[in-house]
Order: C-alpha cells, then structure tokens, then sequence
C-alpha cells in the first residue's frame, strides 16, 4: 500500500508539471500573436496613407471644395467671435471712461463684499426745498476713508460731494443703447476720449451723447444731488420733494439723443414703463397720530407720508460735476399765471431762493423759486457746458437766460435767443442782463403776444442805412438785434447819434417787399417795451428813447 501510494504522488505531480508548460506555451504563442496584428496594422496604415500599392488616393474636387468650404465656415465664426468679444470689451472700456471722466466712485462699504459695484437704497421722504438728500452714517465713512487713502480727486477739495440718484431699470441689459450698440473700435493706440487739448466742446458732448444715451436706459429716471446729512437708517436714503418729483416726472427727459432712432427707442421704454409710487409711514404711528405731526421741519428731517416718492430702489454713485457757466430756465405755465414776467428784480428772486437751495442743475429738472409767497417753477432746458447736461452751480458764476414759454396753443416752444454776451452799460448793471442780452428789471409788464407775419418773398427794402461807428469804439454804441420771420439781423449803433429813423431804416431794410407798406413796432420781449416810428420821435436818439449802450434784441410785431 505504501508502494502505491508513493506511485500515485509522483503521477499527479507530474501531471501537474505537464499543465504548467502547456499554459506557459500559450501564453508565449498569444504574445507572438499580438505582436504580429500591431504589425499588420501598421502596414496596413502605411498602404492607406500612400494609397493601394504604392499609388496616392484620389479625391474628387467636389470632398475639395466641400472641404475647403467648411474650412472657410470654422475660419469665420472664430472671426466672428474674437470681433464681437472685442467689440464688448470696447463697449464696457467706452463706459468705464467716460464714468472715469466723471470721476465717479462706487460707494459701497467693503463690508457689503467685493462684488458690489453700486450703493443701492431704500428711498424714504425728508424735508427740503432744494436737492440735497440724506445718507447712511456708512456712507460718510466710506467717504471719510475714501478721502484720507487720498483716492478722491484733490480739486474736488472744498467742493461739495455731488452724487446722481437714479431709478435702477429691473430689465435693463448692457448694452441696451443703439449708439452704444454701433459703437466700433477705434485704430489701435487710439484714445476715444480724445485727450488733446484741442478737442473742442462740441466734439466732449458727440463723444458722451452714446454714454448720456445708455444711462437713460440703464435708469428708468435720474437727476444729480448733494448731501445734507448722515442721519438716515442704514438702507435707506432720505430725498426731498423736488429730487422725487425729478425722478417720478423726469420720464428720461435727460437724455439728450440726436439720434432719431434711439430717441425713439427711449420714448418707447419710458411710456411703456410706469414708475410705482409710494408714500412712507411712521413706524412709530400706531402709538401716535399722524394729523397731529407738524408739517414744517428743518432740511433733512423725515416727513412721512408728506408727497410720493419712488417705490424702487435708488442707485447712489458719488462723482464730480462741471462748473456751470450757463444755464437756461424757461417758466411753467403756472409761473406764467402768478406773473413771473411782472417780477421786477428776477436776479434777486433767483439768489435768494434758487441758487441758495440748489448745488446741481441737471437738464430737465424743474427748479422752484419764491417771492412774496408765491411759487414759481421754472424747467432747466440747458445748461453750459452741456458735456453731463449737468453741472455744479457751487462757487461759480452762472449766466441764466430765461426762455419763452411755450403757450397752450404752440405745439413747439419758442427757445430763448442766446446771443452775444457783452457787459451792458453802468445804466443797466442794476439789471439781470440774460444771455440774449436782454435787461431783466423795469416796471411790471404783461407777457408779450406775438403776431405772426405772412411768409414772402425775400427781397429787402433798399434804404439808406446809417454807417457803423468804427469796430475799436465801444463807449457808447449798443449793438442791435432785430428779429423777423426771415432770421435775425445785426448792426451796430451810436446810441447819442443814431436816431429812431435810423433804427427803423434798419428793420425796413430787414423785412421781405412784402412787409413795405406795412405798419410795425420793434418789442423786447422781457420786460416787454414797445417802440413805434412817427413823426414826433422819428429825429429822437436811441439814448433819449431809453436804449441805452450794449445790447438789445428787439422783435418785429406787425399792426
């Protein structure tokens, strides 16, 4: 038994040994196999690549031009997409400077994140005449902090902080702007802003109306103003009536488009955008009552539920306004039935309510002025420079030349003729002289109405006109403007030798054959003062006729 077993250990064991070489043979054999299918596969490529024997594939030449086609497709939507990235990029460059030529400056606190580009507030209503608003202690710090890491500008120093408060438009996209939108980049190394110094202001405002033009779409209504105080809670801003009466009844009149189809555009969204309302409550009323608060407060102090205000958040962005040079008012139909035009000293009425309660003038705004208690409202339609249709009326002089009103039945109003703009004589320097040279003071007269001459044919009158004084004399010539239907014409006078015969050569020399034989009278329109030809004053000088030395703009009104 022993002898058998030991037989049958040595069987298995050999058996065993057998199946090991077998699979080690296998495994031999499917490696060589592997490496000769790598092989074939490899000529195989090589005889594709050259083609059958040796022999290149034909292709046809419509796979050519298909080819080719797509080729020229891939090409032009990668051009496509690096123009349109770099007309972006230029759009939002565009933006930042001309934000940057503001010097405008975001004043969210760093605890709001870095993410946030702009303050945005909860309105809520002050008192105040004029347009200055009340903010968040915050935003003091971060002004304070602002102005100490000297990142403001050092010739704002001494200046009040100006801010523009507008109405955030909930669906606005940028760019939402045609002019924006068709914009294109300039040559390379070209600055748009134009930074030479013989960029006139013509071409500042071409340059910003594409800007100006975009705001009033990002805005669904926006005006400037500065601060009163720092009182408000946090959140919320504080405006007073006139600031929300700008941005509940602006309806985008700032914007100032040339362009017919973006100003289409902006009428459009501005009608079919209505602003919601809202009137603030007293979280304090239920345990007092309301009828009971009083209405008069200083500046800056909350006056719940006293007038509408925006029922959306304000956008604050602190920047730095022009200088005002100039600016034209023109009186509200109710300003024209209080007697605006009887005021006898408008300088003095404009001083002592206008220019003390207001620090900006943005085009558009409607401005209110008081005298002897009674309201008179006057809409901004100009300001110079007219680059923002905005400036700054703190530490500047200011010419203001007030405009015509419109009358019910114009379906266009009458501009304010802006001529030229040299000193008056002593006699008049107790006046308002206006940018058309017109001398506000006088006794109370009505508002002046205007007839309209039939339109003919343009051939002056020949007459014999009285020579100009010499271009180097000064003293005592006034220089005359008459103003027909036909245009306006110009022509100096010695007011002590020319006589109102004289005036009167020169208006017959303006008007068309038609108006000959007609009868006329030269009128200024503010005060209104009347001046007729007939044979007791015809030889009387234009000194003693009360036109005194400098300028004077007369109308014709036909009898």
């Amino acid at each position: 038994e022993v002898v058998k077993s030991y037989h049958r250990h040595f069987s298995n064991k050999a058996s065993i040994s057998k199946t090991t070489h077998t699979a080690i043979g296998y495994n031999m054999d499917f490696e060589s196999s592997v490496k000769r299918l790598a092989k074939d596969q490899s000529r195989m490529r090589g005889k594709l690549r050259s083609g059958s024997g040796g022999r290149p594939v034909v292709v046809s030449e419509k796979a050519k031009r298909q080819a080719e086609y797509q080729r020229k497709q891939a090409e032009k939507k990668r051009l496509e997409r690096e123009r349109k990235k770099q007309l972006e990029e230029y759009q939002k460059k565009y933006m930042r400077q001309c934000e940057r030529a503001l010097k405008s400056r975001s004043l969210s606190s760093s605890a709001a994140g870095p993410g946030t580009a702009s303050l945005v507030l909860s309105p809520t209503s002050i008192y105040g005449e004029g347009d200055k608003i009340a903010l968040p202690p915050s935003v003091l710090e971060t002004l304070t902090q602002s102005a100490m890491s000297n990142s403001l500008d050092q010739s704002s120093v001494g200046s009040p902080w100006t801010f523009r408060i507008g109405i955030l438009n909930p669906d606005y996209q940028f760019p939402t702007s045609i002019l924006v939108k068709t914009l294109k980049p300039p040559n390379e190394d070209d600055d748009f802003m134009g930074d030479s110094d013989d960029d006139d202001d013509d071409d500042e405002v071409d340059e910003m109306e594409a800007f100006q033009d975009e705001l009033s779409h990002k805005y669904l209504a926006y005006t400037h103003c500065t601060v009163v105080e720092f009182t408000q809670d946090e959140g919320h801003v504080g405006i007073p009536q006139m600031v929300a009466k700008a941005l509940l009844g602006r309806n985008n009149s700032n914007n100032n488009t040339k362009n017919t189809a973006a100003a289409a555009t902006n009428n459009s969204a501005a009608t079919s955008t209505t602003i919601p309302v809202k009137r603030t409550v007293d979280p304090a009323a239920a345990a007092a009552n309301p009828d009971d608060m009083a209405q008069d407060g200083t500046p800056g102090h909350l006056a719940w539920g006293a007038f509408d205000i925006p029922d959306l958040s304000l956008e604050i962005t602190l920047l730095q306004l022009p200088k005002g040079k100039g600016c034209t008012l023109v009186p509200t139909q109710e300003a024209v039935q209080n007697n605006f035009y009887g005021l006898k000293d408008v300088k003095l009425v404009l001083e002592q309510s206008l220019m003390r309660s207001r620090a900006t003038l943005s085009k558009g705004d409607v401005v209110s002025t008081w005298h002897r208690g009674v309201q008179f409202d006057l809409k901004v339609t100009k300001v110079i420079p007219s680059t923002y249709d905005a400036v700054t009326c703190i530490n500047t002089d200011i010419e203001v030349d007030i405009g015509e009103a419109e009358t019910p039945g114009d379906a266009k109003p009458r501009s304010a003729s802006v001529g030229s703009t040299e000193p008056a004589a002593a006699a008049s320097t107790a006046g308002f002289t206006t940018g058309g040279g017109q001398v506000l003071g006088g006794p109370s007269t009505p508002p002046m109405e205007t007839t309209e001459p039939a339109a003919a044919a343009p051939a002056p009158m020949e007459v014999d006109l009285l020579p100009e004084p010499p271009a180097d004399v000064k003293q005592g010539v006034c220089t005359v403007h008459i103003q027909h239907s036909q245009g306006t014409g110009k022509r100096r006078f010695a007011v002590a030798e020319a006589t109102m015969k004289d005036l009167f050569n020169f208006g017959d020399h303006l008007l068309t054959s038609a108006a000959q034989g007609k009868a006329y009278r030269l009128v200024t329109r503010f005060p209104r003062k009347v001046w007729t030809l007939d044979g007791d004053n015809s030889s009387q000088s234009l000194a003693d006729a009360g036109i005194a030395a400098g300028q004077e703009r007369f109308m014709v009104e036909f009898s």
